[in-house]
């Protein structure tokens, strides 16, 4: 299976990276398609690469060729804020082209049998949160109004065709621990437990 990890926090858009086999990468769908299949995976994208415009159908004969595939992106508001107001001045290119990737990469995974595109945006902090007025609570959490309207409009995108999955919260986590860990006691241990329990409340004789 062909599998790519984009971290959001571990690629600069300011600065394109050079690869083992030669290969130049500026943009996040060059980053995917190198990962997929290397240089002959960035063939295709390559104009789209330098151009700093998105793949469009190019990500989905990408998918094509290298399905079953797995596509993980991690940290991406953290990589798209930064894009937010550059107007396409980083080499990472601009912010709308990146959000014009995002929707094309989803269509992609949707329409190609055999790939699966995970996705993990913050959701502890939501864009529409209320805020006290001028303390910029929310804003601040998400890196500022690039991370907010980078968050707002990357679930919007995702949200056609998403299958949230959430951790478990605090109460949850205690009965999925129990579950696991403890089995329905058999009625015919009852008095087992009973003498159990007894010696651990009992005084211990001196």
């Amino acid at each position: 299976m062909s599998r790519a990890a984009l971290v959001g926090t571990k690629i600069a858009p300011g600065q394109p990276a050079r690869k083992q086999d030669g290969t130049v990468v500026s943009m996040l769908w060059g980053e995917l398609a190198w990962q997929l299949m290397g240089k002959d995976g960035h063939s295709p994208v390559e104009g789209a690469d330098q151009s700093g415009t998105s793949p469009g159908a190019a990500l989905a004969d990408l998918f094509a060729a290298c399905s079953p595939c797995l596509v993980l992106v991690d940290e991406w508001v953290a990589y798209a804020r930064q894009l937010y107001g550059s107007e396409g001045r980083l080499p990472g290119g601009s912010f709308e082209a990146h959000i014009s990737f995002a929707q094309a990469l989803t269509e992609a995974a949707r329409a190609t049998p055999g790939a699966l595109l995970v996705v993990s945006l913050p959701a502890s902090v939501s864009p529409d949160a209320q805020e006290e007025p001028g303390s910029g609570s929310s804003s601040i959490a998400l890196g500022g109004p690039g991370g907010a309207e980078a968050l707002r409009r990357l679930r919007a995108v995702m949200g056609r065709i998403e299958s949230s999955w959430r951790p478990a919260s605090v109460e949850e986590g205690f009965e999925i621990v129990r579950r696991r860990l403890f089995q329905p006691l058999d009625p015919a241990h009852l008095a087992d437990r009973d003498a159990t329990a007894s010696l651990a409340v009992s005084p211990r004789p001196r």
